[in-house]
């Protein structure tokens, strides 16, 4: 088993205890030092700087512990970022609500934009900005992202 596999198994119980969800490990060469890098995010409500601080100080005591890492490396422990790709089913849940861009892939090639209304097994709801809405199949997303709103209290300028 290579090391990030090592520490995704250590790191996963570790971030559940903290209420978050680990959602990448990798390890990289950055500036002349190896970077073990580490996402996660909140299971309710926004990751804060608090959060990737606990996760940090508990999956460096254990992969040190364990001797995991067997040469000299840095622990980075962040977010994914409000306008990160959504990939999987419990990330479009978690982004009910919420506007969103969807780049479609096929035939319907091009984007929709839309507020979240409903994501499930049959696709991805839009409530579109005409008041219509639009299921668009999971296997005809080739990208979604969040929408993230810019200018005076959030309004979209």
């Amino acid at each position: 088993m290579d090391i990030v596999a090592k520490v995704r198994d250590v790191a996963q119980p570790l971030c559940r205890a903290e209420g978050a969800e680990l959602l990448d490990v990798t390890l990289v060469r950055d500036s002349g030092r190896q970077v073990l890098r580490l996402t996660i995010e909140r299971e309710s409500g926004p990751t804060t700087l608090t959060d990737c601080e606990t996760v940090s100080r508990a999956v460096e005591a254990a992969i040190d512990a364990a001797d995991l890492v067997p040469f000299r490396h840095v622990l980075e422990v962040s977010s994914p970022g409000a306008d990160r790709p959504l990939t999987t089913l419990r990330d479009f849940r978690r982004q009910v609500g919420h506007p969103l861009r969807v780049a479609l892939r096929g035939v319907r090639s091009g984007a929709v934009t839309g507020t979240l209304a409903d994501a499930g097994e049959a696709g991805l709801t839009l409530a579109l900005r005409d008041g219509s809405r639009r299921t668009i199949p999971l296997t005809e997303v080739l990208e979604a992202r969040r929408e993230v709103p810019f200018g005076p209290r959030g309004a979209a300028s």
